[in-house]
Order: C-alpha cells, then sequence, then structure tokens
C-alpha cells in the first residue's frame, strides 16, 4: 500500500471515529435529557401531589375547628358534576372553593358534605367507639364530609395531581374520662386508690403511690403542640428517682388478676415496654385540640349561651358592692330591671358569712347584710378567710369577696321569674330548659382586680345538695353547669342524693370544697383551720390546676409538688377522720390564672378519699349541659384521581 493511501485510510477511520463519537455523544445527551426530563416531571409530580395533600389537610383541619367551636359547618358545594371551583361555582360558606399557594403552585380546594349529616334518622350520628380503634368505649357525635384538592403548576392549566380524603370528624366530651389534662399530671396517692374511667394526658403522666393504685380504663398520652412529652414516668416528678407502691392498670383481659403491674425504678417507658397492655396504654400520641380557656371569660361562648348571668359588681367601690344581671355585651352595665327583679328573690339556706369590717382600713364602711330574716338567693360577703392564698389579715387577697349563690333559692327565683332567662323580655325557658342539654348559669366578678393573678374574688355555691326547685309546680331540671373565671366554692353537699341525681358540672378557675361541718364552724375560720364533716359532691369538675416546678415537662422535674390528682380540689379545713365522697370528672386545661397560691399542706388536713368517676357520664344523655369537648378526624378512604 502506498504512503498517500495509507494516508487516506487513516483520514476515513478518523473521520468515522468522530462521526461515532459524536453520534455516541447526541445519543447520550439525548438520553440524559429525557432522563434529566423525567426526573424533573417526576419531582413535579410529586410536588404536585404533596401540595395537593397540604390542601386536604389545611381544610379538614378548618372543618375541624368550626366543631371545636360549638359549631357545625355550613354552606354550599360546587357543583362537582360540572367544573367545580370554575366562575360561578364555587360555592359558599365552609363549603366554598378556597385557594391555597404552595411550592409555587395553586391549590384548589372545596368540601362536600355527606348528606346523612342532615339525616335525623341517621344510626351512626351518635356511636360507641368500637374496640381497637383510638378513645373505645366512649360515646362519640360524628360527622363526615369529602375534601376535593387539586394541585396546578404555574405554566400549565392541567392538575398535577387530583385528591380525594373522605373523613369522619368525632366530637368526643371530656368528661368521659376519669382524667383529662391538657398538662402534666401527677396521680400519686397515699391510701389505695382505684379510677374507674379513662385517663388522658397532653404532656407528660407520673404514677406512684404509697400503697396501690389502680386504673380500670385505657391510659393514652399525647405530646404537646411542641413535639415534646407524651410520655409515661413511673415515679414522682417532684422527686426524681423516688418510685413506691404499686401501679395496676387494667390489660383488657377479665381472666388476668391482679392486673399487671408498672414497674419501678423511676423514669419513663418506651413502647416495647407496655405491649403487655396492647392498645390500653398508648403513649407519643398525636396531641388533642381543647377548647381555649377564652370560651369560659365574660362575654365568651359560656357566657353568651348560659341561661342566666349574674355578677358582683365592685366598679364603683366596696361601698356601693351589689349582684347585678348584667348586659351580654359592651361593657356590662347593669339591667337595672333584671336586677331588680333578681333582688326580690328571697333566699333558702342560713348564711354562712357576713360582711364585715377587718380592721385594716381598706373595707370600712360597707353596709351590712339584710337581716337574717330577708336573706336573698344572691347575695355577697368578705368573711372567708383563705389560707391557700397567703390569707395573712393585712393582704386585699386573703379576705375573699365572694358572689353568694343560694341554689335552691336561685332555682326557685327562675321558675317565678322565668323573665330572668337569657337577658331579659318573656322568654319561653323554664327550669326544664333542653337547649344546650339543660341550664348553664353564669358567675363572675367585676372590679378592679377582675384580671389580677391575685384577684381575691370569688363564688361560693350553696344548698345544692338538691338541683332543682322545691316552689309549686317546678318542673325538674335536665342538668345544670355552673361556671365562672374566677374560683368557685362549694360548700356541703352537692347533686348528692342519687334518686335525684341530675347532670352536673362545675367550670372555674379553681375548685374549692368546704365540707357540710362549715356552716357551723364558719366564725372560727379566721383563727384556726376547722373541723370538717362527710360531704358527698357528684359533679363533673373542670379547672386550672397547679404545675411541679412550674412548668411543664423535663424543666418541672425536681420542683415544687403542686397536689397531684388527689389535691385537683382546694381543701381548707380538719378532715382528718372525715371522707369525702366524690363522683364525677377531673379535667385541667392550664393553671389558674386568678388563684396563684401554691400546694401545701399547712392549712388543711386530707379527707379520706371516696372518690371515682361517674359512669353514668358513658351515656351521652347523662352528660352535663354544654359539655367542653375535643375533636379528632378519622380518615375513611384516600383516593387519587388519574383520569385527566
Amino acid at each position: 500500500m502506498t504512503h498517500s493511501n495509507r494516508n487516506g485510510f487513516a483520514l476515513i477511520a478518523v473521520l468515522l471515529l468522530v462521526v461515532l463519537v459524536t453520534a455516541l455523544g447526541a445519543a447520550f445527551f439525548a438520553l440524559t435529557s429525557r432522563e434529566i426530563s423525567n426526573v424533573r416531571a417526576s419531582a413535579d409530580q410529586a410536588s404536585g401531589f404533596y401540595s395537593a395533600e397540604a390542601g386536604l389537610n389545611i381544610r379538614g383541619e378548618q372543618i375541624r375547628s368550626v366543631f371545636q367551636g360549638y359549631s357545625r359547618p355550613s354552606g354550599t358545594s360546587p357543583d362537582d358534576a360540572g367544573d367545580a371551583c370554575a366562575a360561578g361555582n364555587t360555592g359558599a360558606g365552609d363549603f366554598a372553593c378556597r385557594d391555597f399557594e404552595f411550592n409555587n403552585r395553586t391549590i384548589s380546594t372545596y368540601v362536600v358534605e355527606d348528606p346523612r349529616n342532615n339525616d335525623p334518622d341517621d344510626a351512626e350520628r351518635t356511636l360507641t367507639i368500637p374496640p381497637g380503634e383510638r378513645f373505645a368505649g366512649l360515646n362519640a357525635i360524628q360527622y363526615r364530609y369529602s375534601v376535593f384538592s387539586e394541585a396546578y403548576a404555574p405554566v400549565d392549566g392541567r392538575p398535577e395531581a387530583i385528591l380525594e380524603m373522605v373523613f369522619r370528624t368525632r366530637l368526643v366530651p371530656l368528661f368521659q374520662f376519669a382524667a383529662f389534662y391538657n398538662k402534666d399530671l401527677e396521680i400519686l396517692p397515699g391510701p389505695n386508690m382505684t379510677l374507674a374511667g379513662p385517663v388522658h394526658v397532653n404532656g407528660d403522666l407520673y404514677l406512684n403511690a404509697n400503697n396501690t393504685l389502680e386504673i380500670l380504663g385505657e391510659v393514652s398520652v399525647s405530646e404537646r403542640g411542641d413535639g415534646t412529652g407524651g410520655d409515661i414516668w413511673r415515679g414522682r416528678k417532684d422527686n426524681t428517682g423516688e418510685c413506691t407502691g404499686t401501679v395496676r392498670v387494667n390489660d383488657g383481659n377479665p381472666s388476668t388478676n391482679p392486673n399487671p403491674a408498672l414497674p419501678c425504678p423511676w423514669g419513663n417507658f418506651e413502647e416495647s415496654q407496655l405491649e403487655d397492655w396492647g392498645e390500653r396504654i398508648r403513649i407519643r400520641e398525636d396531641p388533642l385540640t381543647v377548647p381555649p380557656v377564652e370560651e369560659f371569660d365574660p362575654g365568651g361562648r359560656y357566657w353568651q349561651e348560659a341561661d342566666l348571668v349574674v355578677a358582683l359588681d365592685l366598679r364603683d367601690g366596696l361601698t356601693q358592692a351589689r349582684a347585678i344581671v348584667p348586659q351580654r355585651s359592651g361593657s356590662f352595665q347593669p339591667n337595672e330591671i333584671l336586677t331588680a327583679e333578681l333582688e326580690q328573690c328571697a333566699g333558702v339556706a342560713g348564711r354562712s358569712y357576713e360582711v364585715r369590717s377587718h380592721g385594716n382600713g381598706q373595707i370600712d364602711g360597707m353596709p351590712p347584710l339584710p337581716d337574717e330574716a330577708d336573706r336573698r338567693a344572691v347575695e355577697w360577703s368578705n368573711s372567708f378567710r383563705d389560707r391557700r392564698e397567703s390569707g395573712a389579715a393585712g393582704n386585699r387577697w386573703g379576705w375573699r369577696l365572694m358572689l353568694e349563690v343560694d341554689v335552691g333559692a336561685v332555682m326557685d327565683c327562675l321558675h317565678e321569674n322565668p323573665s330572668l332567662f337569657a337577658d331579659g323580655g318573656t322568654s319561653p325557658q323554664g327550669l326544664n330548659d333542653t337547649s344546650n342539654g339543660g341550664l348553664v348559669w353564669y358567675f363572675t366578678v367585676l372590679g378592679d382586680f377582675e384580671d389580677d393573678p391575685r384577684s381575691g374574688y370569688g363564688v361560693r355555691l350553696r344548698n345544692g345538695a338538691y338541683l332543682g326547685s322545691n316552689a309549686p309546680g317546678a318542673p325538674e331540671i335536665n342538668g345544670l353547669t355552673v361556671v365562672s373565671n374566677h374560683a368557685v366554692w362549694i360548700e356541703g353537699d352537692y347533686n348528692s342524693n342519687d334518686n335525684l341525681w341530675r347532670p352536673a358540672s362545675i367550670l372555674s378557675d379553681a375548685i374549692n370544697i368546704l365540707s357540710n361541718n362549715y356552716r357551723n364552724n364558719w366564725q372560727a375560720h379566721e383563727g384556726s383551720i376547722t373541723g370538717a364533716s362527710f360531704t358527698n359532691v357528684q359533679a363533673a369538675f373542670l379547672s386550672g390546676t397547679r404545675t411541679t416546678g412550674g412548668q411543664d415537662g423535663l424543666g418541672g422535674q425536681g420542683g415544687n409538688y403542686n397536689g397531684g390528682l388527689e389535691n385537683y380540689p382546694v381543701f381548707h379545713e380538719n378532715w382528718s377522720g372525715q371522707t369525702l365522697r366524690y363522683r364525677g370528672s377531673f379535667v385541667s386545661l392550664e393553671e389558674p390564672r386568678y388563684s396563684s397560691g401554691n400546694w401545701s399542706g399547712s392549712y388543711y388536713n386530707a379527707p379520706g378519699r371516696d372518690w371515682g368517676y361517674d359512669t353514668r357520664f358513658n351515656d351521652v344523655a347523662n352528660l352535663p349541659p354544654l359539655s367542653p369537648r375535643f375533636v379528632y378526624l378519622l380518615q375513611e378512604r384516600f383516593v387519587r384521581d388519574f383520569t385527566r
């Protein structure tokens, strides 16, 4: 082969190689471009899917929040047979189309209500939550909804993801728990103690005993809103390292006798250590949302819904103090017509209080109470010495300014003066009112210190052994809920006769219990604690409670003890050798706002505690009026539509 031929062959080979490399490069580029395009498309689809899912979650939460505010969602949905959410087809109210922006995408959503929600014969509206589900055995009211969500990219009119979620909203009354705390809970009884109902905590649960504590209901602990907590600790919170006694929890197996015990040493449990209890002990659950405490303030939901509102008005000074029926809005000025009617209502029970000068220059010159023969259904006093609140004689808050409520006399008054119902006018309501499940009374104190953490204000309920009127022709009540933004005192038996029992609850900043014997010894209370006697109280409680160490979580461990569940009600007497019988439910949403005294054993001696959950609350018909509740969502079906 000649030299020129060899050169020509080499040139052709090089050219072929260049062509081949170019072709391979082009193919690789095309493949890479296609792969990048596929990856980008896949990423876009994933982003669209998650964005549409966020739309579902937001609309579901909005529906839940409406129920949390004691309302039902209302409105109209867009016509999904047409182009839902197009112009002129957007629906209205809680079900209307709403757009959100996520990940540079527009998320279009709307809600469709299940028609069974409006069927009065719907057999599944009120249900007992079935075994195996969260809160099994409790009663709930449920409603069904479907949420639709579509995600649109900014440069494409077609949806990247079309999702549907079908869910149930369940409303569960808080008073179906033996104890429900929206904060850390400590159950540390001295004598043997049995809790028959379920226990739930948003925070941490501490269990300890000097003898034996047995919980027969399910136990659930949720994390706090910030993701901390959700643990069960065996031992004390205030004394880290101390673990004593026996703590048993029902495992749901009738053949297990006795129920298995949560073992020491001090510390918290992992889920693997709780397998013997199955679903009857659950930890680190999602938090449950409870009603905000502002609902119990003047002007809030309970104030507006109450059948009767009465206030001790101190705004013009102590010498002008009086009980009024306030207007429901504005600055809560007296409704003088209704106040005059209230002033004519006679009292029934004897007094265990007075208006007096304590010689400290702050409360001289007050008018005395009417003569004993001229008692009123609602009066006021300043003679209660509150040692829990550092009640030294010179402290303003040491002597409680109290609205004094004769429960039986108020019942008689309402029966004879129905215009007092619902802020005036001729009212169709009566003692057998069924709105909100029965009667709701709201009591408060209006004065210079009403927002002070040491307000020194309070409300006392007396003559409440029978919740009803003895007036001729008076009907039985369906139930009674008493609400106050200040501390409430129960003096003597309350709703105590099982044959005459009515659903009852007390919702207040703090709850204090005085025995039947207090009315005989009250005048000695200024000098020393007085002797108590057997007392029977049957009502659900919702109030603030102090927190060990001043804070929830690990930061409160080792701090000053708050008294535990066994000191949920505040005592002021010498209960040695005497028993407090209590049937009800303990709910605590936060610390007290106007009762700042810390727990101490120096101002009382503890009663014998015959305490138990009132199992009558397991029947939703026996719940107190306007019972607070939490709401949770249960997903029933999740669907992705690929047809468009």
